[in-house]
């Protein structure tokens, strides 16, 4: 029954592209191609940088993709209930 329940939870879902990458700023322009021309709003996930030293290359991702003409909405996860993460995933473009 609890596979039941998973299933007809994810069937709600529609699958959104993701980008991962440890240096955004380096391949930018790689994502206009993978995601289409048309700019929109990106969940921007910086979380990984919590525990780094050296962490410029954040914002100078978040500076790239607003550079490209899309709209940055930062989700920190580790701070986000899951119901916001699900929120803004939904709302977001990419």
């Amino acid at each position: 029954m609890k596979t039941e329940k998973y299933i007809m939870k994810t069937e709600k879902y529609i699958m959104k592209r993701l980008f991962l990458c440890s240096s955004f700023a380096d391949v930018a322009d790689l994502l206009p191609e993978l995601v289409g021309k048309e700019r929109g709003t990106v969940t921007f996930i910086p979380t990984a940088a919590l525990h780094e030293e050296y962490n410029l290359y954040v914002e100078e991702g978040r500076t790239a993709l607003e550079r490209l003409g899309y709209t940055v909405e930062e989700l920190e996860i580790t701070q986000a209930t899951a119901e916001v993460i699900e929120q803004t995933l939904e709302r977001n473009d990419c």
